[in-house]
């Protein structure tokens, strides 16, 4: 083969592997979020009886992606991996061909939360990569790689594992939901979100040819021009960048929002109560005991108020929500995320959560000198290990 032609080939199978690796290392850096982009799929195709092996089939997956992406990169198993790429590229692109022409109201989910891409993104996406694998697969084959390769290739493999154990763990280094680190609370403080049919009125604004719906509580500045008054529906709120929603009712079905905004507030979210246990539920209530004890104000948030397993003590702070608002909020089941005069400061993964001293710190320091650390923290750990990645894979 001429060495021109190996040469394209090869820069060829590195872009779909990087494209693949990068894919799949983002779906395991989240893998409930991944899960519940299966879900959607799932939905879909009509197949929800599998929803219950949703993360388990978003993993394996994403495992997949990284491991070929890591073969091609490498140059391990070059004619497994090329034929496992080019599989993986046709079964995509067929999936984003009846994405676009059904249009769904769904994500895309090829690179996870991180990414969002829309079907018509997404389809050209996967005909750049169905070029790409012609060019670099078709014929298959190619030189046997060196013993260092082979040694990247494991290494990497070992860190995807790691990555996703992590993740599955504790929580996801770099949050892509909308309650990030930092993210401000919209409360009801004006009931306007429990209005009873629905409809929240609002303010209209222009600016620069452009309208938008604001609440009366979060007005725009001054650059704004007001144009009317109008109602939506309450679903619909458009929200101000770095604000969230966190909607929960009590026993009476009234919406409580205004309770995760006042003053230092621990918010433990139980998606799935029965899968907590008494012993899970037995550190709930151990927490917000701790918390008390610091003048902190605890709020249980799960879909099942009326769980025997919740202990009575708890049962003062429990208030129901929707399972997607709650996996958004904290991705781990019965997670603690820390709030302050309602900005979003800190999240507990339930494995880790916090004991007197970390709950003495979280009393005592800064909420925004807080919130940019966990964040720092967090893309420090991804960025570096992304680094470390595409050293060993690309380095001879």
């Amino acid at each position: 083969m001429k060495p021109v032609l190996k040469s394209i080939r090869r820069i060829a199978a590195v872009i779909v592997g990087l494209t693949f690796f990068i894919s799949g290392v983002l779906k395991l850096a989240d893998p409930v979020g991944t899960g519940l982009i299966v879900e959607g799929y799932l939905g879909f195709f009509h197949i929800g009886f599998l929803k219950g092996a949703a993360v388990v089939l978003g993993v394996i997956l994403s495992l997949t992606e990284g491991i070929v992406g890591t073969a091609l990169v490498t140059g391990v198993a070059k004619k497994i991996s090329g034929w496992a790429a080019i599989a993986l590229t046709a079964f995509f692109t067929l999936i984003s061909i009846i994405l676009l022409a059904a249009n769904p109201d769904m994500e895309c989910g090829c690179f996870g939360k991180a990414i969002p891409l829309t079907h018509l993104q997404t389809f050209v996406k996967n005909v750049v990569l169905a070029v790409l694998c012609a060019v670099a697969f078709i014929p298959p084959g190619g030189d046997a790689p060196r013993k260092g390769r082979i040694v990247a290739f494991f290494l990497e493999a070992a860190g995807l594992v790691t990555v996703l154990i992590y993740s599955a763990v504790r929580l996801p280094s770099i949050d892509f939901t909308e309650f990030a680190p930092g993210t401000e609370l919209l409360a009801s403080s004006d009931n306007a979100y429990q209005a009873e049919d629905g409809l929240l009125p609002v303010c209209i604004y222009e600016k620069n040819g452009q309208t938008g719906s604001f609440v009366e509580s979060r007005l725009p500045d001054s650059t704004w021009t007001f144009v009317r008054r109008d109602t939506i529906a309450r679903n619909n709120i458009p929200l101000p960048e770095d604000f969230a929603i966190l909607s929960f009712r009590d026993e009476y079905g009234d919406y409580q929002d205004e309770l995760a905004v006042l003053g230092k507030v621990m918010v433990v979210s139980v998606p799935s109560p029965d899968r907590l246990g008494r012993k899970g539920w037995e550190k709930v209530a151990e927490l917000t005991d701790k918390v008390l004890s610091y003048g902190v104000n605890p709020l249980v948030l799960t879909t099942d108020a009326s769980c025997s397993a919740i202990p009575a003590t708890v049962r003062p702070y429990v208030y129901t929500s929707d399972r997607k608002t709650l996996l958004s909020l904290n991705r781990s089941n019965g997670g603690a995320t820390w709030f302050d005069d309602g900005m979003l400061v800190k999240k507990h993964s339930f494995y880790a959560l916090p004991g007197d001293k970390n709950i003495a710190k979280l009393t005592q320091r800064d909420p925004t000198d807080l919130a940019i650390t966990s964040v720092s923290r967090g893309r420090i750990r991804s960025h570096g290990y992304l680094l470390y990645a595409l050293a060993i894979m690309i380095l001879p």
